[in-house]
């Protein structure tokens, strides 16, 4: 059997090394793909979905590099 692809908040929240409630709100405000599942609304993420939100709250980096002397 394989692994389940889906994710708890709890599960995704520990894989983008953020708190619970930071991810709920990211959620909520439509910044992170999710699913809602159950009569409690319990949110669930895909691994590749994390991903996606981690890459657009990325900042470019310019490294410079030094001239040889």
């Amino acid at each position: 059997m394989s692994p389940s692809p889906w994710m708890t908040l709890s599960e995704g929240a520990a894989y983008e090394k953020r708190g619970t409630r930071w991810l709920r709100n990211e959620a909520k405000a439509g910044r992170v793909r999710h699913a809602l599942v159950g009569g409690r609304k319990e949110l669930y993420f895909r691994r590749e979905w994390l991903d996606e939100h981690l890459e657009s709250m990325a900042q470019p980096v310019i490294v410079l590099r030094r001239r040889a002397s």
